[in-house]
């Protein structure tokens, strides 16, 4: 083919430019727009002094007749410098070139908290050497002063015709974008101080770790008692389920201490010591024998050098018998064993010469000859109980107690007890029969039930009562009937870990009993307060203790030390008789006493106490003492 073949023809030519000329004749007659934009106003773009939003190109000659923008320039419209704040999405106010001459409505005003006000793309005009990345500071600034606004400013402005007023930006809404909270984007607040890499600190957490110094017992055989790693594998004498892995221990106290006063029976002024031993073989995880003793005193008495008128006296005590001797384990774990399964359930169980405590030492505590078996961890949805352990015992013999005088083999006791956590607090409950061997007309029924709960997050309160009943003696010759009534209480202070006032409050009448309770654990009103508590070595001064016809209560404060490392407490008592059964308080009594303790070490402490009563008809009572106590 040939080149001339190759070549359009003149009248192509010339089709092709006619179509070019009327395209650029309508392009001269309306501006241009991006997709998506709003048109300008020729006006507002030729305003002196205001930030123009829109990008001039060179466009072709304007006809005379036309009020466009001038010849040399178009206006491209990007988007509106300021926003309207708006409430709801409405309709957007678009100019209509093609109509300069009808007058335009214009929107009402709209009220709405600059909280809500939607977010629209930064306003920046743009120079032909200018680009977007180089716009962005002046665009937020901007755009944050637009987002504050609170009414459409041009709601103020009569309607006028378009020939002489155009639309400003500010009543233009772009209704594509749903509102946003201009929050709603901000920056996750993060501290300046994770902005850093500070290897040192880091490695401190590691760093500064350190033994904690224990004391360990005087024995230690089979693992350490405050060992680490892991826990080796036992003996599968019992089974594979119940592996045997056997320790044993030796550990306990020695208490030494120097008194001086008047108790109720007379000068107590001695230097008195005691052992308190435990012996402990593990033999499973679950089962144990365990023993204790007291090889320096005997019968509340200790070994101790006593100045008695003026002469000093040694008394030497020394009883090598058990206090406690006593196996305990359980049953679902011995089962599993030798059954090598799972543990189908869980049953402890102890049996021997055992120690039982209940309620704080308040309803018992004892060393006696019996057994005792729990069901644990219990619910009950019928009852909304979310937690309860049922304990049953049987004591055949060694209870201690003064309704059956000095004769520790006389009485055997029958019983349960429970613990409940439910209703906001928990409660404990707990019912034993007492039968005397030798005069079953003092066998008798003991009861108590209590709860304790916090009040307004700010008292703790708990209300205990103890009854007794049943014994078949003349009124005079009762040793436990009445009943004793105790409310404690304890303020819980802006710092609840060092400053603790409380107030405890007693009723009782006849002569109330505890099930059990030994020589050394002092009188039924022991937790009181510190001026019934026994000390339990020197024979320090006491209140009367027993509650048997009297009232009264103890008010003082447990001040503990900045690093929990010390007690001061200070307290005042009063009790006050209301019957004649009580021969020991004829009249009123008032105490006044402060105990202070710290450690010397991780392994001794020392301890200083200070009481006097007062005691109407009766002589004074007062004392004081320090202790030095050692843990091993």
């Amino acid at each position: 083919m040939s080149n001339g073949q190759n070549r359009p023809s003149s009248l192509l030519i010339a089709i092709l430019l006619a179509s070019v000329l009327s395209v650029s004749a309508a392009i001269a007659q309306q501006p241009f727009r991006l997709p998506g934009t709003v048109a300008g106003s020729a006006k507002e773009t030729a305003t002196p002094g205001r930030q123009s939003n829109s990008l001039r190109l060179p466009s072709p000659a304007r006809s005379p007749a036309s009020d466009e923008t001038p010849a040399d320039t178009m206006p491209i419209k990007l988007w509106p410098t300021v926003k309207p704040p708006v409430q709801r999405r409405v309709s957007p106010i678009r100019d209509n070139p093609f109509a300069a001459s009808t007058p335009k409505p214009q929107p009402l005003p709209i009220m709405m908290p600059a909280a809500v006000a939607p977010r629209q793309p930064p306003a920046q005009t743009l120079q032909p050497s200018d680009s977007p990345e180089n716009s962005k500071a002046g665009s937020e600034s901007a755009n944050r002063e637009s987002t504050n606004r609170i009414v459409d400013q041009t709601a103020s402005k009569p309607a006028t015709n378009a020939s002489s007023q155009q639309p400003t930006p500010d009543t233009q809404v772009d209704c594509d974008r749903p509102p946003v909270h201009y929050n709603d984007f901000s920056p996750t607040p993060v501290p300046a101080v994770s902005m850093v890499h500070d290897p040192m600190r880091e490695a401190y957490v590691y760093d500064a770790k350190r033994s904690v110094p224990t004391q360990h017992p005087w024995i230690e055989w089979g693992r350490i008692f405050y060992g680490d790693g892991i826990t080796p594998r036992g003996q599968d004498w019992f089974g594979q389920m119940n592996m045997v892995r056997s320790e044993f221990y030796v550990y306990g106290d020695y208490r030494i201490g120097l008194g001086s006063g008047r108790n109720a029976g007379g000068r107590a002024d001695n230097l008195a010591a005691r052992l308190n031993l435990d012996m402990d073989w593990q033999l499973t995880d679950t089962e144990r024998l365990h023993a204790f003793m007291g090889p320096l005193d005997k019968n509340n008495q200790f070994n101790r050098i006593e100045l008695i008128d003026g002469d000093l006296q040694y008394e030497p005590v020394f009883d090598p018998n058990l206090v406690t001797f006593f196996f305990e384990g359980d049953l679902g774990a011995m089962a599993a064993g030798l059954h090598d399964m799972r543990s189908p359930f869980e049953l402890p169980i102890t049996v021997g010469l055992i120690p039982l405590l209940f309620q704080n030492g308040v309803w018992m505590e004892d060393a006696v000859t019996g057994a005792a078996i729990a069901l644990p961890a219990k619910h009950s949805r019928l009852l909304n109980w979310a937690n309860y352990d049922w304990t049953f015992f049987a004591v055949v013999d060694q209870l201690n107690s003064p309704a059956f005088g000095a004769d520790k083999h006389a009485a055997q006791a029958f019983g349960t007890a429970m613990f409940i956590d439910a209703y906001d607090g928990y409660i404990e409950a707990g019912y034993a029969y007492l039968r005397d061997r030798t005069q079953s007309e003092r066998s008798y029924h003991n009861m108590t039930v209590s709860f304790t709960r916090r009040y307004f997050d700010r008292i703790s309160n708990s209300v205990r009562l103890i009854v007794n009943t049943g014994q078949d003696l003349r009124a005079d010759l009762r040793t436990a009937d009445g009943g004793l009534l105790l409310v404690e209480n304890s303020w819980v202070t802006d710092n609840p870990l060092r400053v603790v006032p409380y107030a405890n409050f007693f009723f009782g009448w006849d002569r109330p009993q505890s099930v059990a309770r030994a020589g050394a654990a002092g009188g039924i009103l022991r937790n009181t307060g510190i001026n019934f508590d026994t000390d339990g070595l020197n024979g320090l001064a006491t209140l009367d203790p027993t509650a048997s016809d009297t009232t009264g209560f103890s008010i003082g404060v447990d001040l503990i030390g900045q690093r929990l490392d010390r007690q001061w407490l200070l307290e005042f008592s009063y009790l006050t008789p209301h019957g004649n059964r009580n021969l020991d308080v004829p009249d009123d009594q008032y105490g006044v006493g402060t105990r202070y303790q710290f450690p010397i070490s991780h392994r001794s402490l020392l301890r200083f106490d200070v009481v006097y009563g007062w005691r109407r008809q009766l002589e004074d009572v007062y004392g004081t003492r320090a202790e030095y106590r050692w843990k091993f």
